[in-house]
């Protein structure tokens, strides 16, 4: 299993943008994931620091929402190469940048590596030295590295800059050994690109977490206080342009139309009067009152 972390920048300095505060946006989440996989049923499972929490499960999505920053961590089966990451994972977020970074789902768990079939290195299992950093600029893959110490899978653009203390040799190898780990490397790429790192130390990253698979949503709707916030500004990367600041559980905007709830009590309110008028005036406004209840939701019903 790889955990595979997406970074969607349009800020100039993203460094900038996680020290500030920010609040869990549970709605660009759930835009998100929906143009995804529209059949995909979305259960809300927690708001949370991502820095400071457990790593996704398989189905489970950290979203967290920023202005011009975005990020997504999910588990992804068996992908050894970053560049073949399916593109609408990448794509439904318009960034100017996408970083990415992928290690083992659970180290403590994986796999020894084991000998291929001679034939695509990609049909070796992985270790705990396994890791991968890659780059779009403006969709264009400019950079991915995806190995274990002892195999590479991917080796594609120009080695960056951060690179070069890891090829000079950062920890003992033997034989065919990469004179680094891999891991180690997806690690300091990200530091390298947004100018942050993910330790304990880091600036708090909100997200929202989401399950894919069906599961019923916990009962209890008390989290950690990360709530939602007001409208994001317009610099924040978004899924579509137009829901910028989407709100999960606000009321829609301009919206003033009351339920049919409230159409009901208001009109059984208003008999309350009629009634201290006599019981045939009383009649009289309940037939009224449900022909007027039944009016509305029929209309209602209608789209109208």
């Amino acid at each position: 299993m790889t955990l595979v972390t997406l970074w969607f920048v349009n800020a100039a300095n993203p460094s900038t943008v996680v020290h500030q505060e920010h609040k869990v946006d549970r709605g660009f989440a759930r835009k998100y994931l929906a143009q995804l996989n529209p059949a995909w049923p979305l259960t809300h499972i927690g708001d949370f620091d991502m820095t400071r929490s457990a790593t996704p499960g398989v189905d489970e999505f950290y979203i967290g929402g920023y202005p011009g920053l975005s990020v997504v961590q999910t588990v992804i089966p068996d992908l050894r190469k970053l560049s073949e990451l399916p593109e609408r994972y990448r794509t439904l977020v318009n960034a100017a940048d996408v970083y990415a970074s992928c290690v083992v789902a659970d180290p403590e768990t994986a796999a020894s590596t084991k000998p291929g079939d001679g034939g695509d290195p990609a049909s070796t299992e992985v270790n705990e030295t396994f890791g991968g950093f890659a780059h779009w600029a403006g969709g264009t893959l400019k950079r991915s590295f995806c190995a274990t110490q002892e195999t590479v899978f991917e080796d594609t653009g120009l080695p960056c800059e951060f690179e070069a203390d890891f090829w000079a040799g950062t920890t003992e190898a033997h034989g065919i050994q990469l004179p680094f780990i891999p891991a180690e490397l997806a690690t300091a790429a990200i530091e390298s690109w947004l100018g942050f790192s993910l330790t304990e130390s880091a600036p708090a990253l909100p997200v929202a977490a989401f399950a894919v698979d069906g599961r019923p949503e916990a009962k209890s709707s008390e989290y950690d206080g990360l709530t939602h916030g007001p409208s994001q500004p317009e610099d924040k990367v978004s899924v579509y342009d137009e829901e910028q600041g989407y709100d999960d559980y606000a009321a829609p905007s301009g919206a003033s139309e009351p339920s049919s709830a409230e159409v009901a009590k208001n009109v059984l309110n208003s008999l309350s009067s009629g009634a201290r008028k006599g019981f045939s005036a009383t009649i009289k406004g309940l037939r009224g009152a449900s022909k007027k209840i039944g009016d509305e939701v029929r209309r209602r019903s209608r789209g109208n």
